[in-house]
């Protein structure tokens, strides 16, 4: 999907009770969301291409939320 138009399509606008960048206490919770979610590869590509490396994106975070932007920087994408 072209912009942020899958933002109104993503899984966890109906879970505003999880914080999706302080994933210390409810990852789990997070991850189980993001499986289900029907824009998850575009979810990581916004991440990526805005390289955002806080919080969740496409069920990635963390070091290999930072692996996929650095990728990026390289000129390479793609994701699993």
């Amino acid at each position: 999907m072209a912009g942020t138009d899958w933002m109104r399509d993503a899984a966890c606008q109906h879970r505003p009770d999880l914080d999706w960048f302080d994933l210390d206490c409810n990852l789990a919770a997070c991850l189980a969301v993001c499986a289900d979610c029907p824009v998850g590869d575009d979810c990581l590509d916004y991440a990526i291409e805005h390289e955002l490396r806080d919080g969740l994106w496409g069920g990635e975070w963390g070091y290999r939320l930072e692996a996929y932007v650095k990728k990026r920087g390289r000129g390479r994408r793609g994701r699993r």
